[in-house]
């Protein structure tokens, strides 16, 4: 099989409008149905702008993208770039499919994967695992490129490539294992003995440096807060292996559907010839497509179960892109022409019903569930109360809002001033927030009375004595602010306390 070459192996043209419409819709419809983000979204803005080389909980480049997408597109900017993530994923999926199968094949490989659940309402909520779908794709592509190849380029693009999904997500590293696995354990073992391998290890070396360098001047938090979480009550880790299994059996449900679909009313109609009994891959590398279609996913679930790690439904997102590539090429040849236009049809009618069930969710919520939903929040009358609230206090911007990552972010990202939140609990989590700035320019602190014992939670460690200070005057009080959609619900009430330096005190 002739490799295909990245410019040379086009998307047909009907199908990119088709696809660019979807996308579109998904980008500039939810904006208008929903007054808030999801919870991923709002935090990660908060961890955006700060321009860090990492968090507590993940690595920095999905926040820091949404922060650009955020102040470039403003609230339609989370949706595009989740969009845009879903589609850099099929384009590259097109190209591995070209290099794998007959084009037949990976055109209906490419438009399969958009029957796996993870592609349609999962990307309403940029997050890292949405961040991660084009680095999975991307690396799957490279390495057979350069495997195929050989061309320095081309390793050298895997490198950069493999680095960069790193700083988005550490579970790419679950992808790399694999990928080195089939080297070592394969014919493939061959491309060692060039420069190719280790020109990309260095390259992505080079590009993970200076976030390593960050994780070992903060004692590794990431890693000690995915080790706290993963030690709370729950399930026992085994269960919960096989729990994950059978949620990523269920998103690809609406795949299989579509199949049997195409299936049944080709044989019904009589438009199946006869084929050889047995399955076979269609496939010029049938070990590398097994391998980059199942075996991730297999591995964690085996980490799961052996090693006692809770696994989370959600870290499946991106390791499934090569599914629908499986499937097809899994199809009898003599059934291709007879099963394409069903297949195809299938999808569409997919898309159609779970962009309407999506949109409909977003719109009608409120009225299904006792109380609001995150996307149901008033976040700009809050950011509006908040900002207001601040002005008539001070005649200095806003710069910090104290708080969970949930209340105070929904106020920092509406607030003109675009202050940093500075959250509760380990310092560490926001180190961008000292006892210098806050006394220099001050600290609006706002929380939920439910959330909190005693009437208010316990303030951080460079909030604690402010108010007692000569020169910061404190005032207290309460916001009472009515749901967007939901008038039969109580007003939300927010406590906040001001935190104003007396330069900047307005008299």
């Amino acid at each position: 099989m002739t490799s295909a070459s990245l410019p040379s192996t086009p998307l047909p043209r009907a199908l990119f409008w088709i696809a660019a419409i979807y996308a579109l819709a998904w980008s500039l419809v939810p904006p208008f149905l929903a007054p808030s983000f999801p919870l991923d979204v709002v935090e990660s803005l908060g961890w955006g702008r700060e321009w860090q080389w990492g968090t507590y909980k993940h690595p920095p480049l999905p926040p820091i993208a949404l922060h650009v997408f955020w102040v470039a597109f403003g609230r339609f900017g989370p949706f595009i770039l989740s969009q845009l993530c879903v589609g850099l994923t099929l384009w590259l999926v097109w190209l591995t499919a070209c290099r794998l199968v007959s084009r037949d094949r990976a055109l209906i490989g490419t438009v399969l994967t958009m029957g796996v659940v993870f592609y349609t309402r999962p990307a309403l909520e940029f997050n890292h695992n949405i961040a991660q779908m084009p680095f999975w794709a991307g690396i799957c592509y490279f390495y057979l490129a350069a495997w195929q190849d050989g061309k320095l380029r081309q390793w050298l693009a895997l490198g950069l490539l493999a680095g960069v999904g790193l700083l988005c997500k550490y579970s790419i590293g679950l992808l790399l294992a694999c990928l080195a696995l089939f080297t070592v354990l394969t014919p493939a073992r061959s491309v060692l003995r060039q420069p190719g391998p280790w020109l990309s290890i260095g390259a992505m070396a080079l590009v993970f440096a200076p976030h390593a360098l960050w994780l070992q001047q903060n004692d590794w938090l990431p890693f000690a807060y995915a080790q706290g979480r993963a030690a709370k009550v729950g399930s026992s880790p085994q269960m919960g292996a096989l729990s994950f299994l059978l949620t990523q059996m269920l998103n690809h449900l609406p795949l299989l559907l579509v199949v049997l679909f195409a299936w049944a009313r080709t044989r019904f109609t009589k438009q199946l010839p006869p084929v050889q009994p047995g399955w076979h891959i269609h496939s010029s590398q049938p070990r590398y497509l097994l391998l980059i279609a199942l075996a991730p996913g297999l591995l964690l679930v085996l980490v799961g179960l052996l090693a006692g790690v809770r696994l989370r439904d959600m870290w499946g997102v991106p390791i499934w892109p090569f599914t629908g590539l499986l499937v097809a090429s899994l199809l009898p040849t003599a059934w291709l022409a007879s099963m394409r236009p069903y297949l195809l049809r299938g999808i569409t009618v997919w898309l159609v019903l779970i962009s309407l069930l999506s949109g409909s969710y977003l719109a009608y919520v409120h009225d299904w569930r006792k109380r609001p939903v995150r996307s149901d929040w008033p976040a700009a009358a809050l950011a509006q109360q908040a900002n207001q609230t601040w002005n008539q206090l001070s005649t200095c911007p806003l710069n910090t809002v104290a708080g969970d990552a949930w209340t105070a972010g929904l106020i920092a990202i509406h607030t003109p001033s675009q202050p940093s939140v500075l959250l509760f609990g380990d310092p560490r989590f926001t180190p961008w927030v000292t006892a210098e700035r806050v006394q220099r320019h001050g600290a609006l602190w706002a929380w939920r009375p439910e959330d909190a014992e005693d009437g208010e939670p316990a303030p951080v460690a460079v909030l604690q004595d402010l108010g007692s200070r000569p020169d910061m005057r404190m005032q207290e009080g309460t916001w009472s602010i009515p749901w967007p959609r939901a008038q039969k619900q109580q007003p939300l009430v927010v406590q906040w306390r001001a935190y104003v330096p007396a330069a900047c005190e307005r008299r």
